[in-house]
């Protein structure tokens, strides 16, 4: 459900979960799916040795208006954690960003990679075996095409090293996350190069076991962006601080996390990354590789400040793996981001509140509030029995 008229009210649950009706009022679901036990039968093929299920808060954030090339009005964005003032701070974030008229999303590259390593015994051989893939790629691209639903061979790369093949394939996989078809592809692969070519001694790793680690060549996924332009007068209206101090902020942290040598130039994009995972039934494991998130910001002029985040990685689904299980497809169902042809609207969405996620957070490091806001809000202190 998109609107222009959605609010969260902070003070009143009651009022929350009738909002949280009335954003699945078209989907067929009932709000108390998020009170629903799974069934042994439901979790089939998503856990093995089942026993019953561990809950973690939902809740909203938002509204966040936002104009992409699939998102486009404003959104109630369901996200799943046990941290307090995490879900406040992102929320606030997006009030910024509304107040400054909205964020542009935009998703400019989608595939999955996987890779077949085959052992030759010459050094030549390896050169023939390559030379014979090549061509016998039309015919490779048939048999995975014809494989699944959604799985379309893109592209294929050959690298050697040593008497070692590594054949790697680009795939489409739809709105599907991918790694499983992905590695049934391999499978195909793997198969058709060993039995058909006569040139490998082995076959050495079907899959490469690529996946939930960082490999700066090896970024996968939807690639995504989200900006926004902060006004002055709004800004400061909004926060105890100023654009100059959000700007210097943002690139004085990331100047000191270069020099540590990080790879993720952001505040804790993880965070609402993996908070949206839990809610979407995503395979959280994957933030291993989607949390390279890079957080920019420069002024335009004297009076607005340009503030973007770029996704290089980020693998998701509307598809598949837990996006049926009633609570994750009814979180889904709020935003219409549930089924085919949804996947590239989730990825902007998604973009988005990261986006203000960073904005909130570091607003108020610089207003210095941080850590106040996680001592009133975010601190659970349980009495233990002396």
């Amino acid at each position: 459900m998109e609107t222009n008229n959605l609010h969260i009210n902070k003070n009143d649950q009651g009022e929350r979960i009738a909002l949280t009706s009335n954003l699945l009022k078209n989907s067929g679901i009932e709000s108390d799916v998020f009170e629903n036990r799974l069934t042994e039968d439901m979790v089939k093929g998503n856990i093995e040795n089942f026993i019953g299920s561990v809950p973690i808060p939902l809740g909203l954030c938002g509204p966040i208006k936002i104009d992409g090339q699939y998102a486009k009005g404003n959104f109630i964005v369901p996200m799943a954690t046990l941290e307090g003032t995490l879900v406040a701070s992102y929320s606030r974030g997006a009030k910024l960003i509304n107040e400054s008229g909205g964020c542009e999303t935009m998703v400019h590259d989608d595939y999955f990679l996987r890779a077949v390593q085959f052992q030759t015994e010459s050094l030549r051989k390896s050169e023939e075996l390559i030379r014979w893939c090549k061509s016998q790629e039309k015919e490779v691209g048939i048999l995975i095409n014809n494989s699944s639903c959604c799985a379309s061979v893109l592209d294929m790369t050959y690298e050697c090293m040593g008497t070692t093949v590594i054949v790697s394939m680009k795939l489409s996989t739809g709105d599907a996350m991918g790694s499983n078809m992905s590695s049934k592809a391999a499978g195909i692969i793997s198969d058709y190069v060993h039995k058909k070519s006569g040139l490998v001694k082995r076959v050495l790793v079907m899959p490469y076991p690529e996946d939930k680690k960082f490999i700066p060549a090896r970024q996968k996924g939807k690639k995504v962006i989200a900006r926004t332009v902060l006004e002055r007068k709004i800004y400061k209206s909004n926060t105890r601080t100023t654009l100059g101090r959000l700007n210097e902020f943002i690139n004085n942290f990331k100047s000191l996390l270069a020099l540590h040598g990080s790879h993720s130039l952001n505040i804790h994009a993880a965070n609402g990354m993996a908070a949206m995972f839990l809610a979407f039934g995503q395979d959280v494991a994957y933030i291993g590789e989607c949390a390279q998130v890079v957080l920019e910001s420069h002024f335009i002029d004297a009076n607005y400040l340009e503030v973007s985040v770029t996704l290089p990685t980020l693998i998701i689904g509307t598809v598949g793996g837990g996006t049926g299980l009633p609570a994750f497809k009814a979180a889904l169902s709020m935003m219409d981001c549930y089924g085919p042809g949804k996947a590239k609207k989730l990825a902007e969405i998604i973009g988005a509140v990261i986006l203000a996620g960073e904005i909130g957070s570091a607003s108020a490091q610089c207003a210095f509030e941080f850590v106040k806001a996680h001592e009133t809000m975010g601190k659970n202190r349980p009495l233990f029995p002396a």
